[in-house]
């Protein structure tokens, strides 16, 4: 017997590996079982999960930490079907995440298998890429390429299926085609030269980081950048912390920074597209004679619903680099309007701060915010911040301060999926353990994915969550619905493995909060449920409906 010969599942471990997949979220089943087994042997991390939406949605966490490709496994039909929300949520992000999902055996198919599904169908609208291999051989082909498709240029989610039977087949592996990242793209001469020209003529520019900046790498290159041309900067979705936000020239989250942008004479926008996040390029957000360039490693992602004065396709970290280098003029140059755009975000930071202010019984969401960033940003060590769920979201993005790349996640995608909170807070715990790390969720979006306290639990990822629990379910132009009985969620905390304590007054939940983050430096998950006003909504949320973003 040629000893050479290994198994599918061996094959497509070992590819997985080589890939950069140290770490593999998935929930176990029969499809899927030998390769598990086959990741172990390798030394890849297996961590099992309760759901396989929140397989993916870990993948997509640990991306977001560390900005290199997440991994997850499914097992067939129910599997990938119940896996398609993370899917349709990470690609919608721009998130660089490998789906590996099982299949029904070839020779069990059309005859009524059991989980049999036509699993390419179902994933191709809400993927980057999709594939099925049928070759053992050919295993490490396809995952070279899969990583390939999820990583390279616009990331997003690559979906590979192996057939049950095709991972129990033996083979001798074929060449992989491995390569390097492919050399960093800039835009034309003349794109370029038109930029700089728009710049220099600029009175007030400000610019606009997006997802498409972090995963590129661009903090270093935007850092220089900034600090050479003397702009000011806003960041948003993954691009929070590119640049620490107690930086001179960074106005913060685009919650504050946004009251800027929509002052400035020209937008610079890395990364991001015109969706219902940027208001669509439009007011209030965007002034309506304003000059918009915009830069993006792919053309399709230029305009829509607002057409920019110069589109430029390329490499944000490389272009950055290249206008650094060739920047001339002085850096005080507008510095004048810097201290404007640093007085109008601060402006914003007040009018939320006063909000948060407001009577409430038992205590207001936006103090809650508030507190929580307070006593967070004074841990030794810089940690990650997490926001989610409806009108909870708004207030974690305006009371957390990012300070480097990877620390700061929120509902980044314009498909505004609720409940990846816990499943991003335990993929950038895995990704960097010993971070203090804190999850700020509303009760109903929590509920999607509480569960996954136990995971949380079983890895030691000693994540603080604090729970806003007003009682009720709400989203824009909505009446509020009772979500029903009241959830003791620090009962339910100790439950799964970890600890938790409830909290209805304003000194409780300091105390208990304060108690949480030290049991959590131990891998010990921990809930603080706060009780908060059902009757309270943000500013922000009201005027949703009002904007017609949705």
């Amino acid at each position: 017997m040629d000893d050479s010969r290994r198994p599918g599942s061996q094959l497509a471990a070992e590819a997985i590996a080589r890939g950069g997949g140290d770490t593999l979220f998935t929930l176990p089943g029969s499809h899927i079982a030998a390769l598990l087994d086959a990741c172990r042997r390798v030394g890849t991390r297996v961590v099992n999960v309760r759901h396989e939406e929140n397989a993916v949605l870990m993948a997509e966490g640990w991306a977001l930490a560390t900005g290199r490709t997440g991994f997850a496994a499914v097992t067939a039909g129910p599997g990938l079907a119940n896996a398609l929300a993370g899917i349709a949520e990470a690609n919608a992000a721009g998130a660089p995440v490998v789906v590996l999902a099982g299949r029904t055996a070839v020779a069990k198919r059309g005859i009524g298998a059991v989980q049999d599904l036509d699993q390419l169908a179902v994933v191709r609208p809400v993927s980057k890429w999709a594939a099925q291999c049928l070759e053992p051989a050919r295993i490490p082909e396809y995952l070279a390429e899969a990583v390939r498709r999820a990583s390279w240029g616009d990331p997003g989610v690559a979906y590979l299926e192996v057939p049950e039977d095709v991972m129990g087949q033996l083979a001798d592996p074929e060449e992989a085609g491995w390569m390097p990242a492919p050399p960093r793209s800039v835009p034309t001469a003349a794109g370029l030269d038109e930029l700089r020209r728009l710049l220099a003529e600029a009175e007030r520019p400000l610019v606009l980081a997006g997802s498409g900046a972090f995963f590129s790498g661009a903090g270093p290159a935007l850092r220089r950048f900034l600090e050479r041309t003397g702009m000011p900067l806003t960041t948003t979705s993954a691009a929070r912390g590119l640049v620490d936000d107690d930086h001179p020239l960074c106005l913060g989250s685009l919650v504050h920074g946004g009251a800027a942008l929509a002052g400035a004479s020209l937008a610079l926008v890395l990364g991001s597209r015109f969706n219902a996040n940027l208001m669509y390029g439009r007011a209030p957000l965007f002034a309506e004679d304003q000059v918009v360039v915009q830069l993006d490693a792919r053309p399709e992602h230029l305009g829509g619903p607002r057409a920019p004065q110069l589109g430029l396709v390329g490499d944000i970290t490389a272009t950055l680099e290249l206008l650094t280098e060739s920047w001339t003029a002085p850096q005080q140059r507008w510095s004048e309007w810097v201290e404007q755009a640093q007085s109008a975000a601060s402006a914003s930071r007040e009018m939320w701060a006063e909000e948060a202010s407001a009577p409430a019984r038992p205590l207001h969401p936006g103090w809650l915010a508030r507190e929580a960033a307070r006593l967070f940003d004074e841990r030794p060590a810089p940690g990650t911040w997490v926001s989610d769920g409806g009108d909870s979201v708004p207030w974690g993005i305006s009371f957390s301060r990012a300070h480097a790349p990877g620390t700061n996640m929120l509902i980044g995608s314009a498909l505004g999926t609720l409940g990846v909170g816990l499943p991003f807070a335990i993929g950038a715990g895995l990704a960097h353990p010993g971070r203090p790390l804190l999850l700020f969720s509303g009760d109903g979006a929590f509920g999607f994915s509480a569960m996954e306290l136990q995971t949380a639990a079983n890895h030691k990822v000693g994540v603080v969550v604090v729970v806003v629990n007003n009682g009720v379910w709400r989203g824009p132009g909505t009446s509020p619905a009772q979500v029903g009985r009241e959830v003791d969620h620090a009962a339910l905390a100790v439950a799964l493995g970890g600890w938790g304590e409830r909290a209805a007054t304003k000194e409780q939940f300091t105390s208990v909060l304060s108690r949480a983050f030290e049991v959590a430096r131990d891998g010990i998950p921990c809930v603080v449920d706060a009780s908060a006003d059902g009757k309270v909504v943000s500013n922000l949320l009201r005027s949703l409906d009002e904007l017609g973003l949705m």
